[in-house]
């Protein structure tokens, strides 16, 4: 574990909470444009080379019957393609197999002074070819098979000269001096599992402690050996694979824990242009992908040693989502918006006051107010636990008010809220207006967190909370009036672990929560889900992804009859964090109930 210690990276060592910016993977700035496709023609894996006249070549697989390249001075235009090497043409051993040859995955290197071309087939096995020219076009001389097993390869070569082939789940062995062939047998790079009590990665649950799946690419810098693969996370529920990358100080380990670099962006290739700005290309994986199955190209950047990520100024992902910025610029988690009598706006959620911390004493409760949805003027702190508390302040030491939500029920306002640590509660205001005062209401629940109310057409209140636990309030809203109760969906699973809520649309319930969708708290993306009823209690749809990056937010009618929800960020993937976002949904008709997913212009 030498190396890893010797890191001294607390970002590799001890990975903070996601929804801190400095560890974001992806980056917020107000100007962030778009990447785009470098060009109109579909290419899976691609891979740039920069040659020693500053001439930049791409490759990747196209037809699989041949391996193409294009050229460009300034990474913007390009031209080409041309054909270098054909499979029916200048293939020899690669034609043997039983089933239809095919050629994927083909790279460019640049290595002692010559070009050369690694490349898998698609029933496996892995080759090499060296130009015999000074020329990327070659003639190429073909060195024959490499690796038995593998659909990709890479070139690596270390500072004191050694060259190593690289290829699939993180495989590295060193090449002959002559790179005819291995030196060594391969052996894979293994990360370390990370884990501690309500977050893990990937390897640590699964026991598989490799990078990813398959695209390994070594890179060096400043003394640190970056190893990406491609692996298939299941981030917001999708079909997207995601650059990973894990870190030492030793070419064969031991590496740090994996970390996602790349959302979308499967097998990649690192390189430098005239500048030395570092960029990674690659070919979009996965339908949110802004450029999915196009060659594309983002410059970035080396946050701190063994750490590194997008430029901020560029946007990855497609959708409502993708290009989201925030309502307002100051603090917020679980952010809850409703409608007074009037028609204004009320925002409230959890608040990081007064210690500028959300884990940290923040026991104050603070409203907004809006008339459009985009300008937000602070109303008042309407609750402070060490002024105000009855009940909370016998059960904690230093309590922690979090996700607040207000709604306006019997000519007044009612928040409900809870602890950290379990339990909830709710105020009343006792004026009729948002500013209150306010009177405690008592404790609702024991333990538990999350509560809402949520109030159906013939005017009956329910408290819903947590994971979709729910019951029916007493007129006189001192209590329940019936025992507590689960909605669950048709398979029996549960909608969301926490921040559930009911709105009801179009006739229909609505059941939301949050969930973790691929690794907790580490590198998954902390989502809004939802399932659909036509009464109250059920039963409910099978659940659905609605807000990607939108965990608890939750669902509000706007003045024109729209579904929205409210969004703050909390995961390494999210446009933003800790900030008020909404999010506006198109809703329609489907085989499964209502289809929710957000607007996209």
């Amino acid at each position: 574990m030498k190396g890893i210690i010797e890191m001294k990276s607390d970002f590799l060592m001890q990975p903070p909470h996601p929804e801190t910016e400095w560890s974001a993977c992806t980056g917020y700035s107000e100007s962030a444009l778009p990447i785009e496709r470098i060009l109109d023609v579909a290419i899976s894996d691609a891979s740039i080379c920069k040659g020693p006249d500053h001439t930049y070549y791409l490759t990747g697989t196209t037809d699989v019957s041949n391996i193409q390249v294009w050229t460009s001075t300034d990474l913007k235009s390009w031209k080409g393609p041309t054909n270098i090497w054909d499979l029916e043409q200048d293939g020899t051993w690669q034609k043997a197999s039983k089933g239809p040859a095919g050629i994927c995955s083909p790279e460019i290197h640049y290595v002692n002074g010559i070009f050369w071309i690694t490349y898998g087939l698609k029933e496996g096995g892995t080759g090499l070819l060296q130009s015999l020219t000074a020329s990327v076009l070659g003639p190429y001389r073909d060195l024959g098979k490499i690796t038995d097993e593998g659909h990709d390869a890479s070139l690596f070569k270390d500072d004191d000269g050694a060259v190593y082939w690289v290829y699939g789940n993180g495989q590295i062995a060193r090449m002959t001096e002559d790179m005819t062939g291995l030196a060594e047998s391969p052996r894979m790079v293994e990360v370390q599992p990370w884990k501690v009590a309500g977050r893990e990665d990937h390897p640590s649950y699964s026991q598989n402690v490799q990078v990813g799946t398959y695209g390994a690419f070594l890179y060096k810098q400043d003394g640190y050996y970056y190893m990406f693969c491609a692996d298939a996370l299941a981030r917001m529920g999708s079909n997207a694979v995601d650059t990973f990358v894990a870190v030492s100080e030793s070419i064969y380990g031991p590496y740090s824990r994996r970390y996602l670099a790349l959302p979308h962006g499967g097998q990649i290739s690192l390189f430098s242009d005239v500048d030395n700005q570092l960029h990674a290309s690659f070919s979009g994986c996965g339908s949110y992908s802004l450029v999915e199955h196009y060659p594309s190209i983002v410059p970035m950047s080396l946050v701190s040693h063994g750490f590194i990520r997008p430029r901020e100024d560029v946007l990855l992902e497609k959708g409502g989502v993708g290009s989201l910025k925030p309502i307002a610029d100051f603090p917020i988690r679980d952010p809850h918006i409703s409608t007074g009598p009037d028609g204004t706006y009320y925002l409230t959620g959890t608040s990081d006051k007064p210690h500028h911390n959300f884990w940290d004493r923040n026991n104050q409760l603070h409203i907004w107010r809006s008339h459009d949805l985009k300008e937000w003027n602070h109303v008042a702190k309407v609750w402070d636990l060490s002024e105000n508390g009855t009940w909370e302040n016998n059960i904690y030491e230093n309590p922690c008010l979090w996700a607040p939500e207000m709604i306006y029920l019997y000519d007044t306002f009612w928040i409900t809220f809870s602890l950290q640590g379990g339990g909830t509660g709710m105020i009343k205001s006792i004026t009729g207006l948002a500013e209150g005062p306010y009177i405690d209401m008592g404790r609702m629940t024991n333990t538990d967190i999350d509560s809402s109310l949520f109030q159906d057409e013939d005017g009956q209140v329910y408290f819903v909370w947590q994971d979709g636990k729910i019951a029916k309030m007493k007129k006189n809203m001192t209590g329940f009036a019936e025992d507590p109760r689960k909605l669950l969906c048709s398979d029996g699973q549960r909608v969301g672990y926490e921040g559930a809520f009911i709105v009801k649309y179009k006739g229909k319930y609505i059941l939301g929560a949050a969930e973790w969708n691929g690794d907790k708290r580490v590198d998954g993306t902390y989502d809004l889900m939802y399932a659909v009823a036509d009464e109250l209690y059920g039963p409910y749809t099978l659940r659905r992804l609605a807000v990607p990056h939108g965990g608890h937010g939750t669902m509000f009618i706007d003045h024109d009859g729209r579904l929205m929800s409210t969004f703050f960020g909390n995961d390494r993937t999210a446009p933003f964090r800790t900030r008020p976002g909404i999010v506006a949904l198109h809703v329609e008709e489907d085989e499964e109930g209502l289809c929710i997913v957000p607007y996209s212009e």
